[in-house]
């Protein structure tokens, strides 16, 4: 006996460093066996040392002696000694590289672990494997084992004061089988003790601990048995019991991550169809656009999906309205039992007619958006109370879920909805969030600024291009819109693309700005069209240019030619040359003036002489005028804006243009008239202009003509030319102005407005680059 519990302890000391090192080689990353060369070489070495040290090639014999037993080792007690020292070495290289890799509380376990194993698996090294090596002789290995008490302190101390594991439950439940092993090994003994006394035998010495501890084991392994055999004749017979915890869980886990309203719909009838097997499960749901209930999904584990009961059902059937009004499952067993009346009995016949044994409402804020059918179960079982209340939470976690997964898909349908109107749009689309990254390009957009759709949407404000950018920079920061700013957009092409562009801010219910949108469109066919029309514009001037000059240089040279006729036959007549010779020079003069009017009409592009105050260039024009204005009896009344802002524009030109209004408005009215002028600012949002205005209080002009009075050579004045506004018109569009006529709010007289946009550059800046230059 001592020879076997010697080779049976070198058996299960080559067996234990190995299962050490497995336990390094897993703890705490990996729960399954690991396969790795060094793992496979390790086992083949463990087997072969196990099987060797039941023979005599490790211990030979077992000697008794005054200390005790003795062992004799065999020739491959080294090799022995060898494997157990890999064994150790390696488990404890293994645990030193994962206590570097490891951080928190799994380094803190393997920290300690390594402190537990280290100081016993030294000491028993030494005792129980280096000396008995070295001097052949085992005396010392009865210590080795008493090493252990320290690792199992350092591990105790571990768990308790550092809860490394969960002290709660390995007390509990190692407690609850301690004190029930117990009293069951006390009760059998005293059973035992009893009988035997009962029927005068004595228990045989050493039998009874041994009766006791059979007994036990029995006892202990009874419970899994049982329970396995009961899974094992549920599973046959389809009642095999669930775990009514664990699939809650998973089933709110489940449940809570799916968006998807038919595949949350579709596990839901899955988990019904697995736990509790009835021969098909269907869910309704509500559709609020007819006020029916419709079959969203279906499973029948028996027969067809397509099963004898209907796909829709009004909302106003009995069912539905006894899922409302009772707002909890009904069996349908229940109907004429605990669910008295017509209503019910209508429900019960409509469950019959479905095939449907129990219906669980899906309940939403006091609201019936949808119900659970399930049929009978393939066990022939009823439904008991746990299954109903399984599918009352089941249905209870599905309302939410249905909820959310109704909101997420309205959410993707107007994202669908509004990706299809940004694809069709001709115009670009871009929106930026708070933080300056773009949201939202449309195709549009793409093609305009000649960017891929996914690197528009991968950039930030700043990196937009700068008329873009520009734009939605300003609305971010003041929320104030720009609307129809026209401007160019770089295109990949090497030329300024004309576009138009509109922003507005995207804020919150709270008035906070969350981002920006620009809507841009591109004017190249607007521009183009423009200039043809621009172009028949000056085809249709230029023939009426043409027809003027014709008539107006025509009349003189008639006059001219008349008197030159008649000169040969009235030579000699002095008075006769006096007069010829004053035609010739009146008519010479009258040709010459409408010369330089004509020359008036072509304005050269604006000087950089500006900017320039406007008003003081009125005052002058005013001063020039004052003898005529005092001749007539005029009236000037100014509202001058002081200071009033700058214009880019030549002074001369401007001089002119308003020297050419004050003269038609002081034709238009007779003596005591009175002209008003008034000068001021406009802000829009495509930029600040200033507003000149000059009103008569002359006749008017009909509204049938107005819109021919700044063509050339039209006039409504006995003896005038139709060159005055003509000149003023040209020299407004030089300067980017707006020329236009108005009626007079308060009664007869006609208002000429000019607006010019103001200057962005000071005059200072103004003279110091005319000095540069």
């Amino acid at each position: 006996m001592g020879l076997f519990w010697a080779r049976l302890a070198f058996l299960m000391a080559g067996s234990s460093v190995f299962a050490m090192l497995l336990f390094f080689h897993v703890f705490p990353f990996q729960a399954t066996f690991p396969h790795s060369r060094h793992i496979s070489i390790f086992a083949v070495s463990a087997g072969a040392m196990a099987i060797l040290s039941l023979s005599p090639w490790v211990v030979a014999g077992v000697t008794r002696t005054s200390d005790g037993l003795t062992v004799s080792y065999g020739p491959l007690y080294p090799l022995f000694a060898a494997h157990v020292l890999a064994c150790v070495i390696y488990s404890f290289a293994t645990i030193v590289r994962k206590t570097r890799s490891t951080r928190g509380a799994e380094r803190q376990q393997l920290n300690y672990l390594f402190v537990a194993l280290l100081v016993p698996g030294l000491f028993a090294t030494v005792t129980n494997l280096i000396i008995p090596l070295t001097t052949g002789r085992s005396q010392f290995g009865q210590y080795g084992p008493l090493f252990s008490c320290v690792m199992i302190a350092m591990v105790a101390h571990a768990i308790i004061r550092h809860r490394l594991m969960n002290v709660r439950l390995v007390i509990r439940r190692g407690s609850v089988y301690l004190i029930a092993a117990a009293i069951a090994g006390a009760l059998f003994a005293m059973v035992i003790a009893v009988i035997s006394q009962a029927l005068g035998q004595r228990p045989q010495d050493g039998t009874l601990p041994l009766q006791v501890a059979v007994a036990l084991a029995i006892a202990l392994a009874f419970q899994p048995l049982k329970g396995r055999l009961q899974t094992w004749l549920d599973r046959y017979v389809y009642r095999e019991a669930y775990n009514y915890q664990h699939t809650i869980r998973d089933a709110s886990r489940t449940i809570s991550a799916t968006l998807d309203l038919r595949a949350l719909l579709q596990y839901l009838c899955d988990i019904t169809s697995r736990t509790l097997h009835p021969d098909f499960v269907a869910v309704f749901t509500r559709d609020a656009r007819n006020n029916t209930f419709r079959l969203a999904v279906k499973k029948a584990l028996v027969g067809p999906d397509d099963s004898r009961h209907n796909t829709q059902l009004p909302a106003t059937d009995s069912l539905p309205v006894l899922l409302v009004t009772s707002r909890r499952p009904i069996l349908k067993d229940e109907i004429g039992r605990t669910l008295l009346g017509s209503d019910a009995e209508c429900a019960g016949q409509q469950l019959s007619s479905l095939g449907a044994e129990v219906a669980v409402p899906i309940l939403s804020e006091n609201h019936l958006i949808g119900f659970l059918l399930a049929g009978p179960k393939l066990s022939g079982d009823a439904y008991f109370t746990d299954d109903i209340e399984l599918l009352a939470t089941l249905a209870n976690q599905a309302a939410i879920a249905v909820n959310n997964a109704q909101l997420y898909g309205q959410v993707v349908l107007a994202n669908q909805y509004i990706e299809n109107i940004l694809r069709t749009m001709d115009s670009g689309v871009i929106t930026v969030d708070a933080n300056g990254q773009v949201a939202v390009a449309n195709t549009t957009a793409e093609h305009l600024t000649g960017l891929p759709r996914s690197t528009l949407t991968s950039l930030t404000i700043d990196t937009l291009p700068d008329p873009i950018a520009s734009q939605l920079k300003a609305t971010l920061s003041d929320g104030q819109p720009r609307l129809q700013v026209e401007t160019t957009l770089p295109s990949d092409s090497n030329r300024l693309l004309p576009i138009v562009s509109s922003t507005s801010a995207l804020r919150d219910e709270h008035g906070a700005i969350h981002g920006a949108l620009i809507v841009f469109s591109d004017l190249s066919n607007i521009k183009a069209l423009e200039s043809e029309k621009r172009r028949a514009e000056r085809l249709a001037a230029f023939g009426t240019l043409v027809s003027g000059i014709a008539h107006e240089i025509k009349n003189p040279l008639v006059a001219i030619r008349t008197f030159a006729e008649l000169l040969p036959e009235r030579f000699t007549d002095t008075e006769f040359r006096e007069d010829f010779s004053k035609v010739v020079v009146n008519e010479i003069d009258r040709i010459d003036d409408l010369v330089a009017r004509l020359r008036g009409l072509s304005v050269p592009s604006p000087q950089t002489g500006g900017p320039i105050d406007i008003c003081e260039s009125i005052i002058d024009t005013l001063v020039l005028l004052r003898g005529q204005l005092e001749q007539a009896r005029i009236t000037v009344h100014r509202e001058l804006e002081d200071p009033a802002p700058h214009v880019a524009i030549d002074a001369a030109q401007v001089k002119q243009l308003f020297l050419n209004l004050f003269i038609n408005a002081i034709e238009a009215m007779g003596p005591g008239g009175v002209l008003t002028v008034r000068v001021g600012r406009r802000i829009t949002p495509s930029g600040n202009w200033v507003v000149a205005e000059v009103s008569d209080t002359g006749p008017g002009i009909p509204e049938a003509i107005r819109a021919h009075i700044f063509d050339p050579f039209f006039t409504t004045k006995p003896r005038g030319s139709g060159l005055g506004l003509a000149i003023c018109r040209g020299i407004t569009d030089a300067h980017r102005g707006i020329l236009r006529v108005e009626s007079n709010r308060s009664g007869s007289g006609t208002t000429i407005v000019v607006e010019f946009p103001v200057s962005t550059a000071t005059p200072t800046v103004i003279e110091e680059q005319a000095l540069r230059s």
